[in-house]
């Protein structure tokens, strides 16, 4: 898995199970990864990010 690879909203909210308006609501909350602006209209985010961020998640389980 390359680690440097960005994603898009639809593809975080497949990763993570959770749609794309709980994850800009945690956003807010500073509880998810930021999103990177990619272009004027678009946003992406790191798979690194993504996969720490659910890396996080098992931590708090155990």
């Amino acid at each position: 898995m390359n680690q440097h690879r960005l994603l898009r909203a639809k593809d975080v909210a497949e990763m993570t199970g959770l749609s794309v308006s709980t994850f800009y609501a945690q956003i807010r909350r500073g509880a998810f990864p930021k999103p990177l602006k990619t272009s004027a209209n678009t946003v992406a985010w790191r798979l690194s990010d993504i996969v720490g961020w659910i890396d996080s998640l098992e931590e708090v389980a155990r």
